[in-house]
């Protein structure tokens, strides 16, 4: 199985040429059941790889473009998939992090962590920088080995508060244009 690539359900996309952070990107409307079940499926099958290669991931799902709230019966299903995976989140996963201006697409996503807690601890982030760091943060604290990207991209953020726009170098507008 090729882990690095970037695959699309229908309109849902599921990143990982930056491994071991996973991003799952929603679009601005509803998807259809069937595009959300193949990208759960995808994750699971991510999870597995992980699993047997001994790594751990962490995985941000990116909410920022949604703007129709998803139906009850996609958050059951998606509670449904998190409590059949636990054991497998609790081998494969450091955590995760999803990605939320919206207080009220966070409320959304505390009430699916009500419905089935998830296995490794989850965050809500307002902007993906947030969720990046937290995930390199994660990794590094279970002895995770990062790649060179994300390394430059947690150097490049280190000496940079959360709302400014630091110059860039290189390392980190190639690490951003992925991780975006």
């Amino acid at each position: 199985m090729e882990v690095y690539a970037e695959c699309d359900f229908g309109s849902i996309r599921v990143t990982t040429v930056d491994w071991p952070i996973i991003l799952i990107e929603f679009p601005e409307n509803r998807v259809a059941d069937e595009a959300l079940l193949a990208s759960l499926a995808y994750l699971e099958s991510l999870w597995h790889e992980a699993a047997r290669r001994r790594e751990k991931l962490f995985m941000i799902t990116d909410l920022t473009r949604m703007r129709e709230v998803t139906p009850a019966s996609q958050r059951r299903i998606a509670a449904h998939w998190m409590k059949r995976n636990i054991p497998l989140g609790s081998i494969a996963s450091v955590g995760g992090a999803t990605v939320t201006p919206s207080p009220i697409l966070q409320g959304i996503i505390t009430a699916v962590y009500w419905l089935q807690p998830p296995a490794k601890p989850m965050w809500t982030a307002a902007t993906r920088r947030e969720a990046i760091l937290k995930g390199i943060q994660m990794l590094e604290a279970e002895g995770v080995s990062l790649p060179p990207r994300l390394v430059a991209y947690r150097d490049s953020a280190a000496n940079v508060p959360a709302g400014d726009s630091p110059r860039k170098s290189q390392a980190d507008r190639q690490a951003q244009t992925r991780l975006r």
